[in-house]
């Protein structure tokens, strides 16, 4: 039986453990393919602030801003949050806040100083854990354990999904962390369909045009462009 958590801003990893019965390396599972963030708390914690472009007709790309104590929680990058979880710490250079602006921790100087985050340390915000139970979880939504709230809706049930998308992103974060970047979207799709007809047939596979429309959701953030950094350089490097 599941222990009831208050309503918190946000909840203790080793909480969220007890309360959902996984381990750390489950979490780090939904972590790596983006179904979970975990942050880090932190009270004064200087860092150089960088808001990210959100021009619809432009790639997103952050641009400096300011320098400032930050108080709060910061949000780790799926990569960063997956190590911390599965080797129990990382040293993390960038973070990120819940609208996806770019936080680099600086000393008093302003140069780059990556943060030691232990595994003990992560924490799952509210704004994420709520939704993640109504996804997954078969526990009653923490809005219903404030008093006066409204009663939680029913979810509502649908068919599975036809093709396994959380599988084969998996393999492509694999794939770019062990290969890097492809040099092309074209390319990309080209290895998540044979990521598919591997496994299915080509007869079966997802169509071109669902492929395009899965990786148009990425690539602006992980393309290889010259003059402008990858999501994914400071992995590169």
């Amino acid at each position: 039986m599941s222990k009831s958590i208050a309503r918190k801003p946000f909840y203790a990893l080793a909480e969220v453990c007890d309360r959902w019965s996984l381990s750390p390396s489950d979490i780090a599972a939904y972590a790596l393919v983006g179904e979970l963030s975990l942050s880090l708390p932190v009270a004064g914690v200087l860092v150089s602030y960088r808001n990210t472009n959100r021009d619809p007709n432009r790639p997103p790309y952050a641009i400096a801003c300011e320098q400032r104590q930050q108080i709060g929680t910061m949000e780790l990058s799926r990569l960063d949050a997956f190590t911390a979880l599965s080797r129990g710490a990382a040293d993390v250079s960038q973070f990120f806040t819940e609208s996806g602006d770019v936080l680099d921790p600086i000393d008093d100087q302003g140069a780059p100083r990556p943060l030691h985050v232990e595994r003990a340390d992560l924490v799952v915000r509210h704004g994420e854990l709520a939704p993640f139970e109504a996804r997954h979880a078969k526990l009653p939504s923490l809005e219903a354990e404030v008093p006066g709230s409204p009663p939680p809706e029913r979810r509502r049930r649908g068919a599975p999904p036809q093709y396994d998308w959380e599988g084969v992103l998996c393999e492509m974060i694999v794939v770019v962390n062990e290969e890097g970047v492809p040099a092309t979207q074209t390319e990309m799709m080209k290895r998540m369909e044979d990521w598919f007809v591997e496994r299915l047939g080509s007869d079966n596979a997802p169509s071109r045009n669902s492929l395009r429309t899965r990786v148009q959701r990425f690539w602006p953030r992980i393309k290889p462009d010259v003059g402008k950094p990858s999501a994914l350089s400071r992995v590169d490097r």
